[in-house]
């Protein structure tokens, strides 16, 4: 099994000589997805709760994961899977959908407990995002957690709700595929990056989201994208829903 997506040749990203070893482009966090559109740079193993659409615009992608390999035009991840993505250079369009989405059922649907497939227009067309409504208890639960003053945490939450400690985390699991500190930590990475659309640093960005120091927010972004701020984050423009 290979250990690093980032040696492959791929196409380059244009006006350069050379593919990135840095992802470019831009990203734009939405109401609960975050959508990219860019050339991909290098990336270590890492996983997240959202569902992942990755389309490769100007040719196929490759996915890694822990026991699977796959080279397609388009492939769809299921939230919590490990997995590398490729070739360096290529341009690719990610949508990473929340799991209280109407959006993340489809998926679901077509994923069928699978960790990952791949396909081509019939998973293209899955771009779109429906008009059907999203999941309100899900929604509300996100929302809580999203807008918890800094010094709450799962007990204050679940009180919040009514709920035994336990039973709201087995809640946040059920429609949000992840515990509450996981949520929060969803969360706070993407106050960082509205942060640095706004044009902090990562520092301040890290500050303004919550993180502890810029190291926690550096290990966080690694540990769900497989890329450091300065990497991963600092050649996109980042575009943000108010």
């Amino acid at each position: 099994m290979q250990g690093r997506v980032g040696k492959n040749s791929g196409k380059r990203s244009p006006g350069t000589g050379e593919a990135p070893s840095h992802g470019t482009g831009t990203l734009f966090v939405g109401d609960g997805y975050i959508d990219l559109d860019g050339w991909i740079g290098e990336n270590a193993a890492h996983s997240h709760l959202a569902f992942q659409l990755s389309i490769g615009l100007d040719g196929p992608i490759e996915l890694i994961g822990d026991e699977t390999r796959l080279v397609a035009d388009a492939i769809l991840i299921a939230p919590n899977t490990r997995h590398w993505i490729g070739p360096v250079g290529r341009r690719v369009r990610s949508i990473y959908v929340e799991p209280q989405l109407s959006w993340a059922r489809i998926f679901a649907g077509r994923l069928d407990g699978r960790r990952m497939i791949s396909g081509a227009t019939e998973l293209i067309a899955l771009a779109d995002r429906p008009n059907a409504a999203d999941d309100s208890r899900a929604t509300r639960l996100r929302a809580l957690i999203e807008n918890a003053p800094a010094e709450q945490g799962p007990r204050e939450w679940a009180r919040a709700w009514n709920l035994s400690p336990s039973r709201f985390r087995a809640l946040c699991v059920e429609l949000l595929g992840a515990p509450p500190i996981r949520l929060r930590q969803w969360a706070r990475l993407k106050t960082a990056a509205r942060a640095l659309m706004d044009g902090a640093g990562p520092a301040e960005a890290a500050a303004t989201a919550g993180y502890a120091d810029q190291a926690h927010f550096t290990r966080q972004l690694r540990r769900w994208f497989g890329v450091s701020p300065a990497r991963g984050l600092a050649s996109f423009r980042i575009r943000a829903a108010r």
